[in-house]
């Protein structure tokens, strides 16, 4: 029909899933479980608690859902103000608050407890004495494949599972 509405059509804003509170933390929930860098560094830490860098493991795993929760109440506070009209949009602005947002906690843990050093020197040394601006380069690549492999899906299922057309 050249008259009726698709439920992606741009013309028609989403609505927030109701109960609304029920379904933001089923969503937050199940991104945060789902996110590969939280159960494959959970798995790691079951299987060896022992680790030379144990405050940083446990830093990554508390990043992913800090990332997702400040990501959804974003994307709300844009929805508020003005209504997605397409579960792209809603994906696309969840993935780069998240994305962001893990980018810079993880770059801190990196630093901040001190597990840089010892993650990211065996990458690119290639004497004794390698400067620290070269772990820059790496720091950034990691930082961002972690930001990626937490945030992609993520910013999918949260647009489905949180909004209706």
């Amino acid at each position: 029909m050249a008259g009726s509405l698709s439920h992606d059509d741009s013309r028609l804003p989403l609505r927030w899933r109701m109960p609304w509170l029920a379904w933001q933390s089923l969503s937050w929930a199940v991104l945060t479980v789902l996110a590969p860098p939280f159960w494959a560094v959970g798995m790691l830490l079951v299987i060896n608690a022992h680790s030379d860098q144990p405050l940083f493991w446990a830093a990554t795993m508390a990043i992913v859902p800090i990332a997702h929760g400040i990501a959804i109440v974003m994307v709300n506070q844009l929805h508020h103000r003005a209504r997605f009209t397409s579960r792209r949009a809603v994906a696309l602005r969840f993935f780069l608050v998240s994305m962001a947002v893990c980018c810079v906690l993880f770059v801190a843990a990196l630093w901040a407890t001190g597990a840089g050093d010892a993650l990211l020197r065996p990458l690119v040394e290639t004497a004794p004495g390698t400067r620290i601006d070269t772990l820059v380069l790496p720091a950034a690549c990691v930082a961002a494949a972690f930001g990626i492999s937490s945030s992609a899906h993520a910013s999918i299922v949260h647009a489905w599972l949180a909004f209706e057309a």
